[in-house]
C-alpha cells in the first residue's frame, strides 16, 4: 500500500494531549493536493464523449511528480476533463485537481537503476513526508523513460477492450474531435502504431543494420487494439526473467538493460514494436512535435487537420479549444475537421498586425535584399509587402527579416544594454498578402496525408 490515501475509520477520531507534554502537531495541507480544481468545469456539450467508451478510445495522460501547476493547467482547465475514461500515470500517486494519478513505477521498482531508484525514492521523500514542493531535475526526467513500456501495460490491464489506445504528455495538445474523425478512416484490427515518426535504434547487427523509426511521446502514441496484441501477447503468455528468483511477465522487465541505458523511452517503445510486427504509421503533420504558435503555415501545414502539438502554451491551448468549440456551434459543421489554415483566423492577424517585443521570423526566414529596407521597422515593413513572397516579418537592431510563411511567433525581451526602438523586436503581418494566399488556397477539400515515414519533420 503506497502511502498516498488516509485510512479511513468507523469511530470519531481524537486529538488527545500526548503524555510527552509537547503540544499536538499542527495539520498542515495534504501534500498530494498542489493543483487546484477549475473555478467552472469545462463546457463539454459538444466534445465526442461516446468515442472515448470501453470499447472504443482509451486515453492516458503521462505526467511527473513534479510537474508544475502551470503545465497541467492545459487539461485541468481543457478538454482533458471532458473524457470519460481517462487514465494518468506518473512516478508518483499524487490528486492533481481533478485527476488521480497511478504510479506505474511502484511496480517495476526492480527495473530502475541503483542511481534512479534513489531519486525516485528521495522524490517520494520530499512529497509525502516533507512536504517539500518538487520541481524539475534531471535526476527526475531520468525516471521518465521507466513509465514508457510501463503505462501500455497499466493501460491495457485497466481497459483490455478498447479499439485504440492513445498517450499523451503534460505538454501535448490533442485536437480530440479530429483524432476521433481520423482512426475512423483505419482499422483498429491492424497493428497501427500512429504518430509522428523520428528516427530510431537499429535493427539487425552491427554490420547490416536496419534503421527503425519510433513515434515521437510529445505529440502523442496511439496504439491499436491489435498492435497492443503483438507488443503484449508474448510476455503474457511466457515469462522472463527479472533479474532475480523471481520471474516477472512485464515487457519492461524483459528490456531493462535497454531501458537503462537509452535516454528516452519512446525510443525503446518503437525499437520494441519493431521486434514485434509492429509497423510504424507516421502521420505527420498532423502529429505534429512543435507548438501551434511556431508552427509555420504555408507550404508544409495547410489544408491537413490538426491533430495534436507539442510544447504549446498551457493557456492558449486552452483558448484554442474554446475557439473550435465556438466556430463549430456557430458553423453546425460537426464533420469538418480543423485545419491548419484555421489557425490565420484564430490568430486574427486582422486585429492584431503588429507586435512590440515579438518575433516571428524562426521560420522560413531571410533578410530583405535591399540595404534601405534594414533602416527603420516602416521601411521593413514596405520592404514585406512589396515582396512577391512575404508574408511576414520582424525588425530589430537594424535588422529586416522577411517570412515566406505564417505563424504567430513568441514574445522577445527588449535588450538590455539598448534601450532605443531598435533594441526592441517588432513583428508585423501583412494582412493582404495573408488574404491573397488565403484565397489561392482554400481548402476545399481536406487533406488527410497516408502514413510515411519518408515524410517526417
Amino acid at each position: 500500500m503506497l502511502h498516498t490515501q488516509s485510512p479511513e475509520f468507523s469511530w470519531e477520531k481524537t486529538t488527545p494531549h500526548p503524555q510527552n507534554g509537547r503540544p499536538p502537531r499542527p495539520l498542515r495541507p495534504d501534500p498530494s493536493s498542489k493543483v487546484n480544481e477549475p473555478e467552472s468545469p469545462p463546457d463539454c456539450h459538444l466534445f465526442p464523449t461516446d468515442a472515448f467508451a470501453e470499447d472504443g478510445i482509451q486515453v492516458t495522460l503521462k505526467i511527473g511528480g513534479a510537474e508544475s501547476q502551470e503545465r497541467l493547467r492545459s487539461h485541468v482547465e481543457g478538454a482533458t476533463t471532458c473524457i470519460p475514461n481517462l487514465l494518468v500515470v506518473s512516478d508518483m500517486g499524487q490528486k492533481l485537481g481533478p485527476f488521480h494519478s497511478h504510479d506505474v513505477l511502484a511496480d517495476v521498482i526492480h527495473v530502475l537503476s541503483a542511481e534512479d531508484q534513489r531519486a525516485y525514492q528521495q522524490q517520494r521523500e520530499y512529497h509525502y513526508y516533507w512536504d517539500k514542493e518538487l520541481s524539475p531535475t534531471k535526476a527526475g526526467w531520468r525516471l521518465d523513460r521507466y513509465k514508457f513500456l510501463s503505462m501500455v501495460e497499466y493501460a491495457y490491464a485497466q481497459n483490455p477492450n478498447a479499439k485504440w489506445y492513445v498517450f499523451m504528455e503534460t505538454d501535448t495538445l490533442v485536437i480530440w474531435e479530429n483524432l476521433v474523425k481520423l482512426l475512423a478512416r483505419y482499422n483498429w484490427s491492424d497493428p497501427l502504431y500512429m504518430g509522428s515518426p523520428t528516427p530510431g535504434r537499429d535493427l539487425g547487427t552491427w554490420w547490416t543494420p536496419v534503421k527503425t523509426f519510433f513515434v515521437y511521446g510529445g505529440s502523442g502514441i496511439v496504439l491499436s487494439a491489435t498492435a497492443m496484441d503483438n507488443l503484449l501477447r508474448e510476455d503474457r503468455s511466457g515469462s522472463a526473467q527479472g533479474g532475480s528468483d523471481q520471474e516477472s511477465q512485464l515487457l519492461i522487465t524483459k528490456y531493462q538493460d535497454m531501458v537503462r541505458e537509452d535516454c528516452c523511452g519512446d525510443s525503446v517503445l518503437g525499437w520494441v514494436a519493431a521486434q514485434r510486427d509492429v509497423e510504424i504509421a507516421g502521420l505527420w503533420p498532423m502529429f505534429n512535435p512543435t507548438p501551434f504558435h511556431n508552427t509555420p503555415l504555408g507550404r508544409k501545414y495547410w489544408c491537413q487537420p490538426a491533430v495534436t502539438f507539442h510544447k504549446s502554451e498551457p493557456q492558449s491551448s486552452v483558448e484554442l479549444w474554446k475557439w473550435s468549440e465556438k466556430q463549430q456551434a456557430s458553423e453546425g459543421d460537426t464533420q469538418r475537421p480543423m485545419l491548419y489554415s484555421d489557425l490565420v483566423e484564430f490568430f486574427d492577424f486582422e486585429n492584431h498586425p503588429v507586435r512590440k517585443d515579438w518575433k516571428n521570423a524562426d521560420h522560413d526566414g531571410f533578410n530583405s535584399p535591399k540595404d534601405e529596407d534594414h533602416s527603420s521597422f516602416e521601411s521593413c515593413q514596405k520592404a514585406c509587402h512589396d515582396h512577391s513572397d512575404c508574408l511576414q516579418f520582424t525588425y530589430h537592431q537594424k535588422e529586416c527579416r522577411l517570412v515566406r510563411t505564417i505563424s504567430l511567433g513568441s514574445f522577445a525581451a527588449p535588450d538590455a544594454e539598448d534601450d532605443t526602438e531598435d533594441g526592441r523586436w517588432v513583428a508585423g503581418w501583412d494582412i493582404e498578402s495573408i488574404r491573397e494566399y488565403k484565397r489561392e488556397h482554400d481548402c476545399k477539400k481536406v487533406d488527410w496525408p497516408e502514413p510515411s515515414t519518408e515524410r517526417i519533420f
